[in-house]
């Protein structure tokens, strides 16, 4: 298959919040915590309030290795790069390492071992706890991804 950039983009962050959306509230009872989108700008009035968890999502493409020579519209070109879920829990609620924890590992297993529709795959997802940063605890998930593009 062949994507071009938006439409990975959109692919990648659909696997995520499909995940997300779906499982996210089972571990937080206050609902489906927010998510902020690194492609769209939020206005400050309506950032993350201090007492609910939150999420980032950031995807970052890499080097674009060509594949595959020959005519316009059959050369292959090899997309790479990592898509970021950064997990914040307030501190100030009990147990907010353990959530972040669980929060996460929704993040992770949403692309561990999977793939999207239209060829984007998925490797070596992982967690990695940041630590504090007051007034969040804060975890990373990353995943590496690929998919390919004709030109």
């Amino acid at each position: 298959m062949s994507l071009k950039t938006p439409q990975a983009r959109d692919e990648i962050l659909a696997r995520f919040y499909d995940d997300w959306r779906s499982k996210s509230g089972l571990v937080w009872s206050g609902g489906v915590p927010r998510v902020f989108w690194s492609a769209k700008e939020e206005a400050k009035a309506n950032g993350p309030r201090s007492d609910e968890p939150w999420a980032r999502a950031t995807v970052a493409h890499n080097i674009s290795p060509q594949r595959t020579f020959g005519e316009e519209g059959n050369r292959r070109f090899e997309r790479l790069g990592i898509v970021t879920i950064q997990v914040f829990t307030p501190m100030s609620i009990e147990q907010s390492v353990t959530l972040a924890e669980e929060l996460g590992v929704i993040a992770r297993d949403a692309f561990e071992g999977r793939s999207t529709p239209g060829g984007v795959w998925f490797r070596n997802a992982r967690l990695q706890e940041v630590g504090p940063d007051d007034p969040w605890w804060q975890l990373n998930v990353t995943a590496e991804f690929n998919y390919d593009e004709l030109k």
